[in-house]
């Protein structure tokens, strides 16, 4: 399936221009990736993910499949389709966890049909399934898709949900009742609005339905 993926995203979007991105955390830790400056998919080396799981262990850094099973925990119900799940982890990787000052792993964003979308979201997303963390209902990326945390996700959902302090956990917590609130199509007009994600919507397809009168859609230029 990951192969199948990384073809499909090659022969969409060519050659890849890797650039590394180094940063570094509290204590003095430091780390990098690789991020393609064209589309800006990201591509984590093992030894990366392998140090920064050690860094973890003892510090506050949360990996994508943290923020997945996080953000279905901090809810009461089911998160609705795919489309407001990605773009409400969009919104936590750009705004929510650098305002609370939360270390996270690069959750891969770039530019596709319907604005940021991340693969390595739903690969995520497909392994938690698969381990019994999430389960799933409805038709498959359809509006009537449900996400919700299983018993056995609440117990490691927890665990993560304690690394926060008091704080973070209430913002994470309205931050997903305010969302959940919303439609797929708000969020996802929040985001387009905001001109710090234009490189975001290069591919997008549903601009102009989204801003007909403003016609945003010349963003794609």
């Amino acid at each position: 399936m990951s192969n199948q993926r990384n073809k499909k995203e090659d022969s969409y979007y060519g050659k890849h221009i890797w650039e590394k991105a180094e940063r570094t955390l509290d204590g003095g830790f430091s780390y990098y990736y690789l991020i393609c400056k064209e589309c800006h998919v990201v591509r984590f080396p093992g030894d990366q993910l392998q140090s920064l799981q050690d860094y973890s262990k003892e510090n506050l850094f949360l990996f994508i499949q943290d923020w997945v099973l996080l953000l279905l925990y901090a809810g009461h119900e089911y998160i609705a389709g795919i489309t407001h799940y990605q773009k409400m982890l969009f919104l936590i990787f750009y705004e929510f966890a650098p305002k609370f000052n939360i270390p996270t792993e690069n959750l891969g964003f770039y530019g596709y049909k319907y604005g940021p979308y991340s693969e390595r979201i739903d690969a995520a997303i497909e392994f938690l399934i698969q381990q019994g963390y999430i389960r799933v209902e409805g038709r498959k990326s359809s509006s009537k898709e449900r996400f919700y945390i299983t018993d056995k996700g609440k117990e490691k959902g927890n665990k993560i949900f304690n690394k926060l302090s008091e704080t973070q956990q209430k913002e994470l917590m309205e931050f997903r009742m305010f969302w959940d609130q919303k439609t797929s199509k708000a969020i996802c007009k929040y985001i387009y609005s905001k001109p710090e994600y234009k490189k975001f919507l290069n591919k997008s397809l549903i601009l102009s339905e989204l801003f007909p009168s403003r016609k945003l859609y010349r963003m794609r230029g």
